[in-house]
């Protein structure tokens, strides 16, 4: 009787597993993988969060006074607003936090990614000016990376890439993300910019400690 009780449980857990293998896009299979999610449905606010305890710390409107007050902390890792992203690093400290990001080339598999490699090199936050629609200048301090990337078309008479409307949601590349205190890395896919009612800000992702 233990004998077939044990040889249905092997025959369950294997046809659990043949089931999430057809599964187009099945989960990453890593170890310790962890899974978060992120209200970034305001376009005027950030929302910081701390990779080593995976949680969201707070979320606080884009001003100079709140970037100060958050510029000069270190429990928070990464912070997300609508597709922008701010690492705490570069501009984006006041204390000599030493987080930053590198990216991996499209066709690197999160799952794939088990150990650095020595010659990584992290980009940190910098500010950044352009002109916003109504020619607003608008100045930001953020990371060069994106929650989603956007579809674009080239423009031959204006000879440059433009954004297709309406917006056409590409994922982005794997990340490495460093924490604050430079002392951990952890690799991110985002892997949900709009939520069931194509809702954009609704972000999710799978992160994971690696050395």
């Amino acid at each position: 009787m233990k004998k077939l009780l044990l040889s249905m449980s092997v025959a369950l857990i294997t046809l659990t597993s043949c089931s999430k293998n057809d599964d187009p896009t099945p989960t990453p299979v890593v170890s310790e993988t962890k899974e978060a999610s992120i209200d970034a449905t305001s376009k005027t606010a950030w929302t910081y969060f701390s990779l080593s305890e995976n949680k969201v710390v707070a979320t606080a409107e884009e001003s100079d006074a709140e970037n100060a007050k958050w510029f000069a902390r270190a429990d928070w890792d990464i912070a997300v607003c609508r597709y922008k992203i701010r690492t705490n690093s570069g501009e984006a400290t006041t204390v000599g936090s030493k987080g930053g990001v590198y990216t991996f080339d499209k066709d690197t598999k999160f799952e794939a990614v088990t150990k650095l490699s020595s010659d990584i090199k992290f980009t940190a936050d910098e500010k950044t000016s352009h002109v916003a629609m109504g020619g607003k200048k608008v100045t930001e301090i953020k990371s060069n990376v994106l929650v989603v990337e956007m579809k674009k078309t080239w423009d031959e008479t204006e000879k440059e890439w433009k954004t297709i409307m309406p917006p056409v949601y590409l994922q982005t590349p794997v990340y490495i993300f460093r924490t604050a205190d430079g002392k951990n890395t952890y690799k991110v896919q985002f892997t949900q910019y709009q939520d069931e009612n194509k809702e954009s800000g609704h972000v999710k992702f799978y992160s994971a400690h690696i050395i």
